[in-house]
């Protein structure tokens, strides 16, 4: 979703589609393109430090927007999952699909059924805004694998008081604990000059024990 001003939603759908004027152009947004370009660097980075690679992977992209992460792992990993509250958003990326005849992306606005189903969850500039977060990464962790990742990037979240937009690391921390992750690990993802300012969201990551 926005790297810069991200969906406000309930669990999995909005009250309305707030992104239906943006999502035509989104895709030329060069603020867009630059943070799901490191965002996308910064996963191939962790998945070198733990051994794994995309290649075949079967992936759920939550919060997949119009599928700029996703373009950048189509032709790598098996299959991608892409869910969206938005429905504008997932009319250009399904008619990205079309036109480039990506026969392994699969988009929804609800999450696959079933456990244990996926090797990989990205979650880009979404979870600080969802209305049960920590609830919603508990049903992602059932869809992963045994050693399966989950891997979330969201604008850190200062204020001890919960104001403001974002999510703080203690709180990514909590909740991927509470879904049950092994080798939690929540940090700055990378730091990007953009605009005269510079992008430093968060990066959390888990991985569903074996046992």
């Amino acid at each position: 979703m926005d790297p810069m001003d991200p969906m406000e939603s309930s669990e999995f759908e909005p009250t309305a589609d707030s992104w239906a004027e943006y999502a035509p152009g989104w895709d030329d947004d060069p603020g867009a393109r630059a943070y799901s370009s490191a965002a996308y660097g910064s996963l191939i980075e962790v998945l070198a430090t733990r051994d794994y690679s995309v290649a075949g992977m079967s992936v759920i992209d939550f919060g997949c927007g119009t599928g700029l992460l996703a373009e950048q792992l189509v032709d790598e990993v098996e299959s991608i999952d892409a869910v969206d509250a938005s429905p504008a958003m997932l009319e250009v990326l399904d008619a990205k699909i079309a036109a480039r005849q990506w026969t392994n992306v699969h988009i929804g606005r609800d999450l696959p059924t079933g456990s244990g189903t996926h090797d990989l969850v990205v979650c880009s500039s979404v979870c600080g805004f969802l209305g049960d977060y920590p609830g919603t990464v508990t049903r992602l962790a059932e869809l992963l694998r045994p050693g399966g990742l989950f891997v979330q990037w969201d604008w850190e979240r200062e204020d001890a008081d919960g104001d403001g937009d974002g999510l703080s690391r203690q709180e990514i921390t909590d909740a991927l604990t509470a879904a049950g992750f092994d080798g939690i690990h929540v940090d700055t993802a990378f730091e990007l000059p953009f605009e005269g300012e510079v992008m430093r969201p968060l990066i959390g990551i888990g991985a569903r024990p074996f046992s």
